[in-house]
Parts: C-alpha cells; sequence; structure tokens
C-alpha cells in the first residue's frame, strides 16, 4: 500500500494533538499513560498501514504499559487478575471468531493481530470500556471505508487495516475512559 512520505509525520501529530489536548483535563496518571502509549501507536498504525500487519512488539509494550498502569490503579489481587483475565478471554474470542470467519469464507475480517491489539488496549483502557474500545475503531473504520469508497469506488475500500482505529481508539479510552471509575 503506497501512502506518502506524510503518513507517520500526519499519524504522529494526529496522536500528540490528541494528547496535548487531554493534558489539560484529563487525570494525569492517564495523560503519563497516554505519553507511554504514543510512540507504539503511532509505530504500529504506520507499519500496519504501509504493510498490512501490526508489530508484535508494538502490542507487547501497549499491553505492558496498560497493565502496569492497571497495577497502580488497582494494586495486586483479584481486581487485577479480573482485568487481566478480560483482557485475555477477549484476545481469545476475537481470535478464535476472525480464524473461523477466515476458515468459512477465505477473506480475513478480523486478523490475529487486531486480536492481540485489542487484548492489549483492554489492559490500558480497562475491561469495563473494552465495548467503547471497539465501537470507537468500528466507527472509524466505517467512516474511512465509506470516504474511500466515495473517492475511487465501490472495490477502494476493501482491505483497509483496522489497527489504526484501534490505536488511536486506545489512545483516546486511555485519556476518557467510557466505563468504570476514573481513579480508586
Amino acid at each position: 500500500m503506497t501512502l506518502g512520505p506524510f503518513l507517520l509525520p500526519a499519524i504522529a501529530l494526529a496522536h500528540g494533538a490528541s494528547l496535548a489536548v487531554a493534558a489539560g483535563v484529563a487525570e494525569p496518571r492517564r495523560v503519563a499513560l497516554g505519553l507511554c502509549l504514543v510512540p507504539a501507536l503511532v509505530w504500529l498504525s504506520a507499519t500496519d498501514l504501509r504493510r498490512g500487519e501490526i508489530p508484535d512488539e508494538s502490542v507487547a509494550i501497549i499491553a505492558l504499559a496498560g497493565l502496569g498502569f492497571q497495577w497502580h490503579r488497582l494494586g495486586l489481587g483479584l481486581p487485577l487478575l479480573a482485568e487481566a483475565a478480560a483482557a485475555a478471554l477477549a484476545t481469545g474470542l476475537l481470535w478464535l471468531a476472525g480464524g473461523l470467519h477466515f476458515r468459512r469464507t477465505g477473506e480475513e475480517a478480523l486478523g490475529i493481530g487486531d486480536a492481540k491489539l485489542i487484548g492489549a488496549g483492554t489492559l490500558a483502557v480497562g475491561a469495563a470500556s473494552l465495548w467503547a474500545l471497539v465501537l470507537v475503531a468500528a466507527l472509524g473504520g466505517i467512516a474511512a471505508g465509506l470516504l474511500a469508497r466515495r473517492r475511487a469506488g465501490p472495490d477502494a475500500a476493501k482491505g483497509i487495516p483496522f489497527g489504526p482505529f484501534l490505536a488511536y481508539s486506545i489512545l483516546v479510552l486511555t485519556l476518557f475512559p467510557i466505563a468504570g471509575p476514573v481513579s480508586t
């Protein structure tokens, strides 16, 4: 996929601007998590757009940062274990669903990288915001698909990577969680 020389700066600018806007209003420890996540989110977005794959290392960074955030927020114990279990369950179920769809149709709808990214993102945003993570990303992907179709015809919207939309959704919901307590 040829996307031009401005791809990486544009993605970095969008993520950085969102972080800068949030810095004055979001909870400080969520802004700190956002700062930790932005390099991995930008990297995975650019890579997914260019090559159609999400680097495992970026997913690991997001998962570890999210787990560290949840540990800081919840402490060691059952609530932290529940967050980690929810992330693992989401990853497994989405991986399975994507694999079943591929076996049945021969077309990839939700790749393994996307499933792993949703699980890692769940650690960053919290299990209670998992639904919002997928919804915000899906709405962004739908809008991009409609714009691509409008610009270049019906075949243009096929194969749009979902990772960049998940990445931006992770950042937004890290800064402004939809569900669950902001602090405990």
